[in-house]
C-alpha cells in the first residue's frame, strides 16, 4: 500500500490538479492506494502518523513541492518508510537532484517501481533542542530573509502561476537587499573556526540547488556524506548583485567573495540572531548546528539517478 500525502495548495492550486491526474492513473492501472489532503507540512505528519498506525505503508508518495516533502521526511526516517515524489511546487529542488521529472505520469512511474536508493539528510537543532531533519538545505542571514518575504508574499503565487518559481526568490532577493544588513558570522565546521565580517549568508546544502535551480552549492550530493556550505561575504549590495547571476551556474564558486566549505558537522553563530530556512520552511534562528545523517532516508527514484 502506497500513502500519498497530498498538499493540493502546492504550486498555486497545481497540486490538486496533478493529484486528479494521479488518481486517473491509479485507478486505470488497479493499483490500490491510501490518499490523505494536508494543509502545512505539520498536518501532513500528523495525518499520516495516525493512518501508519491502524494501516500497513509500504511506501510515502509527496504530492506537492519542497515543503511537502521536508514534513515527511521525519517520518520517513522514523518508520524506515521509503519515500517518494510526484513534484508539482514552484521550487521542486529535491526531485531535481534525485532525477524526478515534473511529468506525473513518469513520477508515478517511478514510485510504483519501488527502486530505492539511500540518501543522506541534514539534521539540524530547533529552538528547544528537538531534531529538525532536511534534505535541501538550510539557509541563514540574507536567505533566510528572502525565503520569510517570499512565503508570505502575493508574488510568489504569480510566479508559480506562469511556471517560474525561481523568479520569486529573485524578487524577494531584489526587495530584501535594500534594508538587510550583513554581519559578522562565525563558521565552524568539523571543529575548525572561521570568521567573517560583513557577511550576507550562509547556506549550509545536502544538495546542490535551492531557490527553483540555483546551484548554491554546486558539488553536494545526496550521498557523499558530507555537508555543503556556502559563505557569501566581504562586498557591498552592488557587488553582491553582480556575483547573484553566477549562482545560476555555480560559477559564484570562483568570486572572491564566496566561501564553500565541507564537512560533517556545521555550526553558524551571529551576535544578532538570524532567521533560518530549512528547505523553505521556518527552522528558528542562529545559532544553527547542523549534522549530516549518512544514507540514512530511502528515495523512491530511478535507477539511473547519479
Amino acid at each position: 500500500m502506497i500513502l500519498f500525502v497530498v498538499n493540493e495548495a502546492s504550486g498555486n492550486g497545481r497540486g490538486g490538479k496533478t493529484w486528479g491526474k494521479v488518481e486517473r492513473m491509479l485507478t486505470a492501472r488497479g493499483t490500490p492506494y491510501a490518499k490523505i489532503s494536508a494543509a502545512s507540512a505539520d498536518d501532513a505528519v500528523r495525518r499520516a502518523e495516525a493512518f501508519m498506525a491502524q494501516t500497513k505503508v509500504d511506501a510515502l508518495a509527496a504530492v506537492g513541492g519542497d515543503g511537502t516533502v521536508h514534513g515527511l521526511v521525519s517520518l520517513a526516517l522514523r518508520t524506515r518508510t521509503p519515500l517518494g515524489l510526484i513534484p508539482c511546487g514552484s521550487g521542486n529542488d529535491t526531485a531535481l537532484a534525485f532525477g524526478v521529472p515534473n511529468d506525473p505520469a513518469i513520477a508515478l512511474d517511478i514510485v510504483l517501481a519501488g527502486v530505492t536508493r539511500p540518501s543522506d539528510v541534514l539534521m539540524s537543532d530547533k529552538a528547544d533542542g528537538s531534531p529538525e531533519y532536511s534534505l535541501i538545505s538550510i539557509a541563514t542571514g540574507l536567505d533566510g530573509a528572502v525565503a520569510e518575504d517570499v512565503n508570505g508574499s502575493r508574488y510568489k503565487r504569480w510566479c508559480n502561476r506562469i511556471g517560474l518559481g525561481r523568479l520569486a526568490y529573485i524578487i524577494g532577493l531584489l526587495r530584501k537587499l535594500a534594508t538587510y544588513r550583513p554581519q559578522k558570522v562565525r563558521v565552524t565546521v568539523d571543529g575548525a573556526t572561521r570568521e567573517f565580517a560583513d557577511c550576507w549568508l550562509a547556506a549550509v546544502a545536502n544538495l546542490a540547488t535551492y531557490g527553483g535551480g540555483l546551484r548554491i552549492c554546486p558539488d553536494a550530493r545526496p550521498d557523499d556524506g558530507r555537508l555543503h556550505a556556502c559563505v557569501v561575504h566581504g562586498c557591498n549590495a552592488l557587488q553582491l548583485l553582480s556575483v547573484f547571476p553566477t549562482v545560476l551556474t555555480g560559477r559564484h564558486v570562483r568570486s572572491r567573495f564566496v566561501t564553500m566549505l565541507q564537512g560533517s558537522q556545521i555550526a553558524v553563530e551571529s551576535p544578532i540572531p538570524m532567521l533560518a530556512y530549512g528547505d523553505g520552511e521556518p527552522s528558528g534562528r542562529t545559532p544553527l548546528r547542523a549534522s549530516v545523517l549518512p544514507g540514512q532516508l530511502l528515495i523512491l527514484t530511478s535507477s539511473g539517478w547519479g
